[in-house]
């Protein structure tokens, strides 16, 4: 039988009812000021000519106290369809009228500093149905010791939240962070919890992979996420999440955050993020209580086959940029749509994924050199990247006069299959076209094309050549090879692949 493999966040939640009377809130920090997060960082290479080792549990003695169970509740309001279960299967008094119910989780997470910081997953303490952080949350050392926690930041893009407990004169266990850069394909790791609530737990493997980008994990309609996932064998399982991934001198290399799976138990395909990933969010979230991410202003496309053949390209390795909004970064460096990004600062570029990591994991105002291919030639641009706020304010579109074009009632063909018009002030009123467009409207689409034109699309320029009347597109068109059409639809800017048999052209 045919089993779906789905990625799953590795993490236990369960829910009970309850009627809540009063909840003592855990909120975020707001004005009081904690100390300095002091990590102790060991970046000295991994010794990987030793003499052969036998058993690594001196190595893990020091590892496991400073590993924490991460215990959260959640109030939540209950369900219509959660109400009408509880009522008719006699989960509940028909004459009560519960509107709530209590969320409970449990997540894994480690010490980093001897005065109580810990790092975990965004997932572990933060609601399935609304993403907001849970009310209580409760960390639970090994020997029993427990602490309420509470949230210092948190940032759902990378899936990292670190938390603060409370220790008085307590000199807590801890971890020191590796070095994840370091790492290669085949060394051996373990991965540190508390799997489906048995209590602490070891699992050993190897880094089977590094630098997962196109996951989608993390992503969702609002965000992209924040991914480049260490690939492992070592057994995760829900409730691993937030845990650490540790190498074999029990330094930090990684935290477990994820799972591939047909049925959320482990089958060897576990993901955690990069220790100096994480480390860098952390020490935002501590002293600025936020993330400040780089960006560039650009619209972006991964590229396929056809696509690739489009740019003369012999490879779709790489990010298409399909927009560069003006005023922005990308554009004050000279960017250009059409661009392919293959580089960034000399590291290959395989996705667009991968480039967003790349360029969201630099602070406002660094300097990065990104690779581009511009007409089958490659080039090196340096920009210097923004921050988001400007986003808000420098993604307007320019606005200029409508112009009037010539009355067109019969639409032209541009190709057999394809009729066109140029764009007018009704076009623009009916297809909701902004003014700063301007280019040949796709009316009516046949079946041939149809899979990737479709009406109200419309087409800026082909094959690099600016078109805003039909002969200027019939000259451009090439009936050999793959065609590039740029266009606008729907809000967006794209390319789009176009072969056109030599019969249909003209």
């Amino acid at each position: 039988m045919k089993r779906s493999l789905a990625l799953t966040l590795a993490f236990t939640f369960t829910s009970a009812a309850a009627v809540v009377a009063g909840f003592a809130a855990n909120q975020l920090l707001a004005d009081n000021e904690l100390p300095a997060a002091k990590l102790q960082r060991d970046t000295t290479p991994l010794d990987r000519n030793g003499p052969r080792i036998v058993s690594f549990a001196d190595v893990l003695d020091k590892v496991t106290p400073a590993v924490v169970s991460v215990h959260t509740s959640h109030v939540a309001k209950m369900s219509n369809q959660e109400r009408m279960l509880r009522r008719y299967y006699g989960m509940q008094d028909p004459r009560q009228q519960e509107e709530e119910i209590i969320m409970r989780g449990l997540g894994s997470g480690f010490l980093v500093t001897t005065d109580g910081y810990v790092l975990t997953n965004n997932h572990v303490i933060s609601s399935q149905r609304d993403g907001d952080a849970a009310e209580e949350i409760i960390v639970q050392l090994d020997d029993g010791r427990e602490y309420d926690a509470i949230v210092v930041g948190t940032d759902p893009q990378s899936d990292v939240a670190v938390l603060k407990i409370e220790v008085g004169n307590e000199k807590m266990p801890f971890l020191p962070l590796g070095d994840s850069g370091q790492l290669r394909v085949g060394d051996i790791v373990f991965a540190v919890g508390n799997p489906l609530e048995v209590g602490l737990t070891v699992t050993q493997g190897i880094v089977s992979a590094l630098e997962r980008t196109d996951l989608g994990i993390l992503s969702s309609r609002k965000s992209p996420g924040m991914e480049s996932f260490i690939q492992t064998d070592a057994a995760i399982n829900q409730g691993n999440s937030g845990g650490p991934l540790v190498d074999a001198q029990g330094r930090v290399i990684g935290i477990n955050s994820a799972i591939a799976s047909p049925n959320g138990g482990s089958i060897g395909i576990g993901f955690a993020i990069p220790i100096n990933f994480a480390a860098s969010i952390m020490d935002s979230l501590v002293n600025d209580g936020e993330v400040r991410r780089g960006f560039m202003g650009v619209e972006l496309a991964p590229l396929d086959r056809k696509l690739a053949q489009a740019f003369g390209l012999n490879s779709s390795r790489g990010a298409l940029i399909n927009r560069v909004n003006p005023g922005l970064p990308g554009d004050r460096a000279g960017l250009r749509h059409g661009d392919v990004v293959v580089g960034v600062n000399g590291r290959q570029v395989d996705s667009v994924r991968e480039l967003i990591y790349l360029i969201s994991s630099q602070a406002p105002g660094e300097d990065v050199t990104l690779t581009v291919v511009r007409e089958r030639a490659e080039q090196d641009i340096d920009v210097t990247l923004g921050d988001r706020g400007e986003l808000l304010t420098g993604m307007q579109r320019p606005q200029r006069e409508l112009r009037p074009a010539p009355p067109q009632i019969e639409p032209d063909p541009l190709v057999k299959g394809v009729n066109v018009r140029v764009v007018d002030q009704t076009a623009r009123a009916r297809h909701k076209i902004p003014a700063d467009i301007d280019g040949l409207l796709i009316v009516e689409v046949s079946d041939k094309y149809a899979e990737v034109l479709s009406p109200g699309m419309v087409i800026l320029s082909v094959n690099g050549h600016d078109v805003t009347s039909l002969e200027a597109a019939k000259n451009a068109l090439s009936p050999e090879g793959v065609n590039r059409l740029y266009v606008y639809f729907e809000e967006y800017h794209r390319y789009i692949p176009l072969i056109v048999p030599g019969r249909d052209a003209g």
